[in-house]
């Protein structure tokens, strides 16, 4: 009898090492993950991460976890994916990782087949964002599904950061509805609250005190939707035109930047690139748009929430589970540039309306989205795997 009280009280006390999987991410995905380690039981786990070398590793490292190097590229490729599969096996297998957690489609692949062949007793998949994107042609979208139903059988828990993406891949993929779980993407709300007058930081950023400052924080990608922000604009009369302040980079900035020239309405645009300082641009803005065109859960609407910023978004996937109607912010059809026009005009005109819109936002932020009730809920999770398999 003694001999399994020990073996029990070993158990409770083993560390279980964690290894998230994640390829080249900026942006939400980097937060998120960030985010995660930061509130993760270390009583508990272990956690480190494989990934590329490059800014979102050491940036991983520089937070004190630990980390390992994996040639992991973005897109699919079938000289260097199978290397990748073998060599993270090879880790897997050396450092006993009990779990791993595979973030993003790219490391979902790599990673969960590098597991398999590892034997590694748990493994996690996270979809960010929906894997469908709707340019493809019909055929690839259900190779596709064919492909994550098969890496599913192996896999022990499938999270989404939204329930309309949880929906979605029980629709294409037909999985097993306890399978899958939608885990709100969370912050911290604390780090959004700017105590400097807005009229203080716009001087400080050089942005004019004197007219509205309209805020879109995304990646410059097709999926965001920002030519409809452009043609909004457009549609506005050049009296009342705000400043659009568009922060963020990629790989449409040049073509952005002509279409806001052809458009007539370059001088009321100013891309800034990407920047590290997003809870003091937010206090500089009088309102946050996000006209993607597909998304999930995106953090930017949560940390313009939990700034008091009131939210002009499309109503795709996840974001009417963050954005209220009519309560917290202002929700359109998406690829619709006279919607958003009216609600941009409509919001700056009535400033009693935004501020209510921002409180309302915050409050909702503080009570649902914040990273302790993310990260809580998915130590949960691995608790119940763990238990599951035996180890725990």
């Amino acid at each position: 009898m003694a001999s399994s009280y020990a073996a029990a009280e070993e158990r409770v006390s083993k560390r279980f090492k964690l290894l998230h999987v994640i390829r080249p991410a900026a942006g939400g995905m980097k937060g998120h993950l960030l985010c995660l380690l930061q509130h993760t039981d270390r009583e508990l786990f272990d956690p480190w991460v494989a990934g590329p070398p490059g800014e979102m590793l050491s940036a991983v490292e520089n937070s004190g976890f630990k980390v390992l190097p994996l040639p992991l590229r973005g897109e699919v490729d079938l000289v260097y994916d199978p290397w990748a599969v073998l060599g993270l096996a090879r880790r897997l297998r050396a450092e006993r990782f009990a779990i791993l957690h595979a973030h993003g489609s790219k490391a979902g692949l790599v990673g969960r087949l590098a597991a398999q062949i590892a034997g590694t007793p748990v493994i996690f998949f996270t979809a960010h964002n929906s894997i469908f994107y709707t340019e493809w042609p019909e055929f690839k979208k259900k190779a596709y599904a064919l492909v994550e139903k098969g890496l599913a059988q192996k896999t022990h828990r499938i999270i989404t950061v939204c329930e309309a993406l949880r929906r979605e891949l029980l629709a294409r993929e037909g999985l097993k509805p306890e399978q899958v779980v939608a885990v709100h993407n969370g912050i911290d709300p604390g780090e959004f609250q700017v105590a400097e007058a807005q009229e203080s930081v716009r001087r400080r950023l050089g942005l004019p005190t004197d007219r509205p400052v309209v805020g879109a924080v995304a990646r410059l990608a097709p999926q965001k939707g920002l030519h409809y922000l452009i043609e909004a604009a457009a549609l506005i009369p050049s009296g009342g035109r705000p400043l659009f302040l568009v922060v963020g980079d990629g790989p449409l900035e040049a073509e952005l930047e002509a279409l806001a020239e052809k458009r007539a309405v370059g001088r009321h645009f100013l891309f800034t690139g990407s920047r590290n300082d997003i809870p003091v641009l937010l206090r500089a803005f009088d309102l946050l748009v996000l006209p993607s065109v597909t998304e999930a859960l995106p953090l930017i609407i949560l940390e313009a929430m939990a700034a008091s910023l009131p939210v002009v978004a499309t109503a795709v996937a996840g974001v009417p589970e963050a954005v209220v109607h009519g309560e917290t912010g202002i929700l359109v059809p998406p690829r619709d540039a006279a919607a958003l026009a009216k609600s941009i005009t409509g919001l700056l005109a009535a400033p009693r309306r935004a501020r209510s819109f921002g409180l309302a936002g915050r409050k909702r932020v503080c009570e649902l989205f914040t990273v302790e009730r993310m990260a809580g809920r998915v130590m949960d999770l691995y608790r119940e795997a763990l238990t599951a398999q035996g180890l725990l």
